[in-house]
């Protein structure tokens, strides 16, 4: 992960056991789906011993929480460089890049991912909660784009967040089901759609 790097080796250590953990329950998913996903098959898939996946995730379910956490990252970032004075686009355009493609290119994955969050009740409820503090931060952004000029002001700050994250989901669920145009396609042309909707004339 970004910035790994800047910490100590006990603390890089441990995130990237939590990162391989992560990645391999995410490659279960896709070809078993959650519900059929064992923590003993992630385990095994990660190298690591069914103890230690405990000790970054209270469930497999949980696997969420970290998926949300990565993604919560992301618009912070796209928060800070916005409040930095960077324009609102091209942050924008990153980051609902970002979010999007945090499957990986991996149709099998967004189908899995959906199913899971909308027939698990623990994996839906962290996603939901997750998706309410990432309104808040996009929200936010939204609001300086509008003091700044770049963004229409005659609609809310809060609206146009949920719209952003309707508008990554809407894309992604239309490429998991036609996978033939690539997904960094699909995302750009579902960006610049979203783009025209907010624009300040």
């Amino acid at each position: 992960m970004a910035g790994d790097e800047l910490l100590p080796r006990y603390a890089r250590k441990k995130a990237q056991t939590r990162q391989r953990i992560y990645q391999a329950a995410l490659e279960l998913f896709a070809k078993h789906g959650l519900t059929a996903t064992t923590v003993d098959q992630i385990t095994a898939r990660a190298d690591v011993a069914k103890g230690t996946f405990f000790n970054y995730f209270r469930s497999k379910e949980q696997v969420f929480a970290y998926f949300i956490e990565l993604q919560l990252g992301r618009v912070g970032e796209a928060l800070a460089a916005v409040q930095q004075g960077r324009p609102v686009r091209p942050v924008l355009r990153r980051a609902f890049q970002r979010l999007g493609g945090e499957i990986g290119g991996s149709p099998k994955l967004a189908q899995a991912l959906i199913a899971a969050i909308i027939g698990n009740e623990i994996a839906r409820e962290t996603v939901a909660t997750g998706m309410r503090q990432g309104r808040q931060r996009l929200a936010r952004i939204f609001a300086l784009g509008q003091a700044q000029g770049q963004i229409r002001a005659d609609c809310q700050p809060a609206a146009m967040g949920l719209a952003f994250q309707q508008a990554v989901l809407g894309a992604l669920m239309v490429w998991a089901i036609h996978p033939q145009i690539q997904l960094a396609r699909r995302l750009q042309a579902a960006f610049e759609d979203y783009w025209k909707s907010i624009e300040a004339a």
